[in-house]
């Protein structure tokens, strides 16, 4: 690890600097973001509070981001850039990712975006050490953004366990919200693992949907596996809209992750029919372009014909998609197999029968043996075709 990785979020700023000059490297990537701030606890704030003097004056909040991944990244940036009248004081923000690479990644990008100047003065931006760090510096929120459910529960499990606990009289309280795509009996059981170290904590799925694009353009839709009426949703329904336009409570625990296993079954589906009907216009020499905008103004349109069309000279025409980009940095082969897994399971699991989900799961398997688990799911046009 790093010498910035060493140190955690609860670093005296004055600390962090002069260890921070053994990593010149890293060094010059945070050193502009590493502030004075207000270490007092921050208090609960609802959507409904607009009052800019008022916001001012609030000690800021705590959040911690875990996981920097195509997605992470972009939904990191933007939950720490204010949104006028949002309600929400000013943030104390720590990033953490196992792969370092990604958390020097998001600080070159945080320096050319200069984040520092729009966090503000009382804001500040960190890097955590470990799991561990995170917990001990009594976050207020925590935001994961994980590939597997394996990932989730180490996760989780790794902070929770530094958390103040039930005989903590501080009464300080941390939500967690987990973006990953997990199983619903995941994350009820994540949300049972993080109450019962204290009842001031809780656990709230919010798997997303929108993709690369949505993350970096903060039009993100939540789904959130809490109920409207509770204290938890007024709680993070203003954070949620730094990073996305749709904020959807589902229900109870896992009932947001549950959502979105049903819509990427649908939108497997609805990708495999788009690369097909694109590879068939090709056999039959229609020009690309003409076919996508045709189904774009007719009853094949949907968001793999729209916004990420498999096909690399329909993308480039639309000005969006993976496929333009040799299918880079768009939601990965491999990524689109688990989520089907999962539905399929969770089919299985009520005795429900879901043959299209599987047969796209068989063709996402396949795809992925045949090399295209890191490109986007758009790729299947590719494997279709028989191209390697």
């Amino acid at each position: 690890m790093s010498t910035i990785a060493r140190h955690i979020i609860h670093s005296h700023p004055k600390q962090l600097r002069r260890a921070l000059l053994s990593n010149s490297s890293l060094s010059k990537k945070c050193n502009n973001f590493t502030r004075n701030y207000n270490m007092a606890q921050a208090s609960s704030f609802s959507s409904n509070a607009t009052d800019d003097s008022t916001t001012l004056t609030r000690p800021p909040i705590n959040v911690a981001f875990v996981g920097l991944g195509n997605m992470g990244l972009q939904m990191a940036l933007n939950v720490a850039i204010p949104k006028n009248k949002d309600g929400l004081p000013p943030m104390h923000l720590s990033v953490h990712d196992l792969n370092e690479s990604n958390v020097s990644n998001f600080f070159r990008h945080a320096e050319e975006e200069r984040l520092d100047e729009l966090m503000g003065a009382s804001g500040s931006l960190t890097a955590a050490a470990d799991l561990s760090s995170v917990g001990e510096s009594s976050p207020d929120f925590v935001i994961t953004s994980l590939p597997t459910c394996e990932a989730s529960e180490a996760v989780v499990s790794g902070i929770v366990d530094s958390l103040p606990n039930e005989n903590d009289d501080t009464n300080k309280k941390c939500i967690f919200i987990d973006t990953s795509t997990i199983s619903p009996s995941i994350s009820k059981k994540l949300h049972q693992l993080v109450t019962s170290v204290s009842p001031n904590h809780d656990y709230v799925d919010a798997p997303v949907s929108g993709g690369v694009k949505g993350a970096t353009d903060a039009t993100l839709t939540f789904m959130l596996g809490c109920e409207s009426s509770s204290d938890t949703f007024s709680n993070v329904e203003p954070l949620l809209h730094r990073m996305g336009k749709g904020v959807i409570p589902c229900g109870g625990a896992g009932s947001g992750s549950a959502v979105k296993l049903c819509n990427n079954a649908a939108l497997a589906a609805q990708m495999i029919g788009i690369c097909e009907a694109m590879n068939l216009g090709d056999a039959l020499g229609v020009d690309p372009t003409v076919l996508a905008n045709t189904m774009n103004v007719s009853t094949a349109k949907c968001w793999s014909s729209e916004v990420n069309n498999p096909h690399p000279v329909a993308a480039k025409a639309i000005g969006s998609g993976a496929s333009a980009n040799g299918y880079e940095g768009g939601f990965g082969t491999a990524l689109m197999l688990k989520d089907l897994n999962l539905a399929v399971d969770a089919g299985e699991e009520e005795g429900l029968a879901l043959p299209v989900a599987g047969l796209s799961r068989d063709l996402y398997r396949m795809a992925d043996l045949h090399g295209h688990r890191h490109k986007d799911f758009g790729v299947m046009l590719e494997f279709l075709k028989g191209v390697k």
